[in-house]
């Protein structure tokens, strides 16, 4: 082979110079290593040699160049600088690696894929964190799906997230780490609930046909039970159902409705005053409707209505003493015995003008009265003040009926007369 001139190596190498471009990817193979740097041949530069300082080589904080390469590795770097006069080229690994990673970054964000970060710095806001030579930050409402009181909690944890925003031109790289996090529980939630709802229709078709033939027999046995029903028989039950209008009791499967008319013979302004849920109690059997297979019953005892006793202890004309319970403008109401409640009207409070009940009675006076009215069937009762205060009349019978086998008074005295008149 012919040698070649000086000039034809000087052209021969500047040829070669041109062939590197600053920014593009060479590759070479380790002949050197140093504390300094290490040297690279290059094989599509021939001439050049490869140097890339040890700050290029993006190693871990604490390696050394010689812990991680050996002569003869190969290692790909960018072209930073290119020196004619001493025939090298200077290559940056690190920024190799920038370029490798941030790709990895925008797939992942283009995928929507989960890359591992590790927590680097916290500030208020949220946290720095890297994956490889990239740097992304996590704001503060994307750490976590719980509340985050402070963010130095997540430097040095490793840290999974999807990325947000990737804008190389801006340098800005946002990630979510909560998303992660909440599509995991979702995730967890969905698959509970599937294995939740597979367990449930498994033991539901385990325990279909028990449960039909338990719904046949409680059926029969209520059936059973509501055609051995009397009216007036006594039951023990159990209230299960409060209602504004009355309780439900259960008397051994089949339930009967309580009206609060029918759970006191006193006044019933509110059923729990009565009555609570799951007490147990004794009823009566009210009424029974056979068409529609429901029946009513009773808390009070049927068999000894006050009102009743109180018509056979009780008639028009008694006085009786009484105690007042409520005053209304037109009179008030008093308490005959238990459960027996009778109407005194104003007019009937005294032979006076009375312009408020108040002015005569008031709640829990004890006050005798005379009954001028009394239905048993419509349980009403109305009493007067004035009756029972009232001078009886004297009975002047006796000169009646003297009167009928006599004459009249006057004839009877008429002699008397005569001789007053003639003094």
């Amino acid at each position: 082979m012919e040698e070649l001139n000086m000039q034809e190596l000087l052209d021969l190498q500047a040829k070669e110079m041109e062939k590197i471009k600053e920014g593009s990817t060479i590759t070479g193979k380790v002949i050197a290593i140093d504390t300094e740097e290490i040297k690279l041949e290059l094989e599509d530069c021939a001439g050049f040699e490869g140097i890339i300082p040890v700050s290029e080589l993006n190693l871990e904080k604490g390696k050394y160049a010689s812990d991680v390469y050996k002569i003869g590795d190969e290692i790909t770097g960018v072209i930073i600088s290119k020196r004619i006069k001493d025939t090298t080229v200077q290559i940056s690994k690190l920024k190799a690696d920038k370029e490798a990673d941030y790709a990895e970054l925008k797939r992942a964000f283009e995928n929507n894929e989960i890359l591992s970060l590790v927590g680097v710095k916290a500030i208020d806001r949220g946290v720095f964190a890297t994956y490889k030579t990239q740097e992304l930050f996590i704001p503060i409402s994307q750490l976590d799906t719980k509340f985050v009181q402070d963010t130095k909690e997540y430097v040095g944890k490793t840290l999974e997230v999807y990325i947000k925003e990737l804008d190389k031109k801006r340098n800005r790289a946002v990630a979510s780490r909560r998303e992660v996090l909440q599509e995991r529980l979702d995730k967890e939630r969905a698959e509970r609930n599937a294995r939740i709802k597979a367990e449930r229709e498994e033991r539901y078709a385990r325990i279909k046909a028990e449960r039909e033939a338990e719904k046949a027999r409680i059926k029969a046995e209520k059936e059973a039970m509501f055609d051995s029903l009397e009216v007036g028989q006594k039951k023990e039950g159990k209230v299960t159902k409060i209602m504004q209008y009355g309780a439900f009791v259960d008397i051994g499967g089949i339930e009967g409705l309580v009206h609060k008319n029918n759970l006191s013979w006193e006044r019933v302004e509110n059923v729990e005053d009565f009555v609570k849920e799951g007490q147990e109690v004794e009823v009566y059997v009210l009424n029974i409707d056979e068409e529609n297979r429901k029946f009513a019953l009773a808390l009070k005892d049927i068999n000894n209505d006050p009102w009743k006793i109180a018509s056979e202890e009780l008639a028009v004309g008694d006085i009786i003493t009484v105690k007042v319970l409520r005053i209304i403008d037109k009179g008030a109401f008093v308490k005959v015995r238990d459960a027996v409640e009778a109407y005194l009207p104003i007019s009937e409070l005294s032979e006076d003008r009375v312009l408020k009940v108040q002015n005569v009675v008031n709640e829990g006076d004890e006050v005798k009265v005379k009954i001028i009215e009394f239905s048993y069937k419509n349980r009403r009762m109305k009493v007067s003040k004035v009756e029972a205060e009232r001078e009886p009349e004297e009975d002047i019978s006796e000169y009646l009926e003297v009167e009928d086998s006599l004459g009249s008074l006057g004839e009877l005295f008429k002699d008397k007369f005569k001789n007053i008149d003639a003094e």
